[in-house]
């Protein structure tokens, strides 16, 4: 596997010069506890400090992972996603549905079941009626899609919240390797291979593993991938089937949505530990850290884990992914607070080079790696 030198990662959290200046600067953010208990909105943050509102203007806000609006199962979105981004200043949101979707249930404690065998076509139906459901919500709303390179840039520039339409799970191939070009024709660019129910392309984190990793298929899968121009996202992956996709893929990685745990996750969790990450960091790929609640019990817990995470893999190699409207709790409820974001890693100690990097400028790197046809790592 081509790639960048093995990233050195702790195997526990280190003290750091953002430690540091925590213990300066940001005892405030201790108070910071539960979902947005914040006094002033997104909006309100930006017009009282100058400082802030000129970092978000200069800065490209990419959500790696979101389900906003509740796109993955509503026949209507839930809100105007493009009017929250704009207010909040998000440039642009990975946006997707679940392939998987019709056969899950969250149960009382938030956990993810299957609740049936789905008959065969009937993934692939459900996807392409998100399909036209996507399509009306650019529409409707106006979105810009983003396709190729540089369109992230253009977007930002002309100030109009985009996104990167994505699909989590690919169990709608069904064996069917031209429906990836098929997809690309209707405007994804961010596919994630696996999600929670079984898939053909290989294993996933929640399931007891039985496919050895990335499967024959998945390999043809990400191969197709990277000749038509999609990003390829292993979030829910096994390390095993993370590992075997890194060698295969030719552009570099997306984990778009995770927590990075400090030694070894516990069996079938979603955690990720430091060797898996740094597998993603070694392709010049991306980790995105999430904002859900259960995994950060405060929003200070979860500056600490981007944090850690920067300081282990790389600032280059972090990014967010919210999981928006996926999770049944999260810090980060609605677009219009992304200023929020931006504030607490400056008081973390990040520069603004580095939040720069972390909100999305290491997705714009990867998107426009991963898009031109056949582009190589």
């Amino acid at each position: 596997m081509q790639g960048l030198p093995s990233v050195p990662i702790p195997d526990a959290p280190v003290v750091t010069r953002r430690d540091v200046l925590r213990g300066m600067a940001g005892l405030g953010l201790l108070a910071l506890t539960g979902r947005a208990t914040h006094a002033q909105s997104g909006p309100e943050l930006l017009a009282a400090d100058p400082a802030l509102a000129r970092l978000a203007a200069g800065i490209i806000g990419v959500d790696m992972h979101s389900h906003a609006g509740g796109v993955h199962y509503r026949a209507r979105p839930s809100y105007n996603i493009a009017e929250r981004m704009r207010r909040g200043g998000l440039n642009a949101a990975c946006l997707g549905h679940t392939g998987d979707g019709p056969v899950l249930r969250r149960e009382a404690d938030g956990r993810i079941a299957i609740q049936y065998q789905p008959a065969p076509g009937e993934l692939y139906r459900h996807t392409l009626e998100r399909l036209g459901f996507f399509d009306a919500l650019v529409r409707d709303q106006g979105l810009r899609r983003m396709l190729k390179p540089g369109d992230l840039e253009a977007a930002h520039k002309a100030g109009e919240p985009a996104i990167v339409q994505a699909i989590e799970g690919c169990q709608f191939l069904e064996g069917r390797l031209e429906r990836v070009g098929e997809l690309h024709r209707r405007g994804v660019r961010h596919l994630q291979m696996v999600h929670f129910y079984r898939s053909e392309l290989g294993d996933n984190q929640t399931e007891s593993p039985s496919q050895g990793g990335l499967t024959a298929f998945g390999r043809e899968t990400i191969a197709e991938c990277n000749r038509v121009g999609m990003v390829v996202d292993v979030a829910h992956g096994t390390m095993a089937f993370v590992e075997q996709a890194a060698a295969a893929c030719r552009t570099p990685l997306v984990l778009s949505h995770a927590p990075l745990s400090a030694g070894t996750p516990r069996p079938l969790s979603r955690a990720i530990s430091p060797q898996h990450a740094r597998l993603v960091a070694q392709t010049g790929g991306v980790v995105g850290i999430w904002t859900i609640v259960g995994s950060f019990r405060s929003w200070s817990d979860w500056v600490d884990g981007v944090a850690w995470t920067a300081d282990g893999v790389g600032v280059d190699h972090v990014g967010i992914g919210s999981d928006i409207g996926g999770a049944a709790k999260n810090h980060l409820t609605d677009y219009r607070d992304f200023p929020l974001v931006l504030k607490l890693l400056r008081e973390r100690g990040f520069s603004p080079e580095e939040i720069g990097k972390i909100v999305g400028g290491n997705y714009v790197r990867v998107f426009n790696r991963s898009t031109g046809p056949g582009m190589p790592r």
